[in-house]
C-alpha cells in the first residue's frame, strides 16, 4: 500500500473515531506500529492530524475544510449560480472532468449539453448524473476520502495521466495574484494538479470570498488555468487585476 493511500485510511478511521491509538491503526492497516508513527508524523507536519501519547486526533480545521458536508453548507446560492454558469459552457459532444468540490456537484443539474462524457472523482456527482440524460460516466479510481466524499491517492492520479478531455472544472480555497490558486489539502492537490494538466482547457469555480486568499498547497499560477468563474461580488479593482492574469467570467 502506497504512503498517500495509508494516510488516507488514516484519516478516514480519524473521522469516525477522531482519536486513535498508534497499535489501532497499525492492526487496522496490517502495517507495523512504527510505518504508523512514520505516517503520523508525516501527516502532522502536513497539518492533518496532532500526534497524541500514544496516537494521534484529527485536526478540526482540517477536518472542517476537507468535509463536504460542512463546505456545501456555504453560500449555496452563489455557488448554484456559478455552477450553472460553468454548465453553461459545456458544449454538446465534450468530454469533461468534474473534479470534487462543493460547487462542481452542483452542475449535473443544470448540464445541457447533449452526448457529453462526464468523468468524476465524486460519488455525489456521480449520483447526481443518475437519471439526467443519455451521458457516459467514469467513474474514477482509487482510495475513498470520507469527509471530503472523493476519491483520492496515486492510483487516481495515475489513471487521470493516461486521460485528455476537453474541460476540467475544479474548485479551489484559495485564489491570489501572486501564488495562484492553492487547496487546503495536499490528498487532494495531486489529483486537482494531473486533473488540470490533462486539460484542453480548465476551469476554477469559486466565490469571491476565496480571492485574495492563499491556502497550503499551490495547484498552478493564474495564468495556467484557462478561465476563473465566480460570481459578481469582486470590487471593480480586483476584477480588473485579475482579468489582466486570466479570463475571469462573472456568473450572473
Amino acid at each position: 500500500m502506497f504512503e498517500e493511500e495509508r494516510q488516507i485510511r488514516i484519516m478516514n478511521e480519524l473521522t469516525e473515531q477522531r482519536t486513535m491509538l498508534v497499535g489501532d491503526l497499525a492492526a487496522i492497516l496490517g502495517v507495523s506500529p512504527s510505518t504508523v508513527r512514520r505516517d503520523l508524523t508525516s501527516m502532522e507536519k502536513k497539518g492533518l492530524v496532532k500526534r497524541t501519547h500514544g496516537g494521534a486526533m484529527i485536526v478540526e480545521e482540517t477536518d472542517t475544510n476537507l468535509s463536504y458536508v460542512v463546505r456545501s453548507s456555504h453560500n449555496e446560492k452563489l455557488k448554484a449560480c456559478i455552477a450553472r454558469c460553468a454548465a453553461q459552457q459545456v458544449k454538446d459532444g465534450e468530454v469533461i472532468l468534474l473534479n470534487s468540490s462543493s460547487i462542481t456537484s452542483m452542475m449535473p443539474r443544470y448540464l445541457t449539453a447533449k452526448n457529453i462524457t462526464v468523468i468524476t472523482n465524486s460519488l455525489c456527482i456521480a449520483q447526481e448524473l443518475q437519471g439526467r440524460g443519455s451521458r457516459v460516466l467514469i467513474l474514477l479510481g482509487g482510495m475513498y476520502l470520507k469527509n471530503a466524499q472523493t476519491i483520492e491517492g496515486p492510483t487516481t492520479v495515475s489513471q487521470l495521466m493516461t486521460m485528455k478531455y476537453d474541460k476540467v472544472f475544479i474548485g479551489a480555497n484559495g485564489v491570489d495574484l501572486e501564488f495562484g490558486l492553492s487547496t487546503a489539502s495536499e490528498l487532494e492537490a495531486a489529483t486537482k494538479i494531473a486533473a488540470i494538466g490533462q486539460a484542453k482547457e480548465s476551469f476554477c469555480l469559486c466565490e469571491h470570498t476565496k480571492f485574495e486568499k492563499t491556502a497550503l498547497y499551490k495547484l498552478c499560477p493564474l495564468e495556467k488555468i484557462h478561465c476563473i468563474i465566480t460570481d459578481d461580488g469582486l470590487s471593480d479593482a480586483l476584477r480588473s487585476a485579475y482579468a489582466a492574469r486570466t479570463r475571469l467570467l462573472i456568473a450572473r
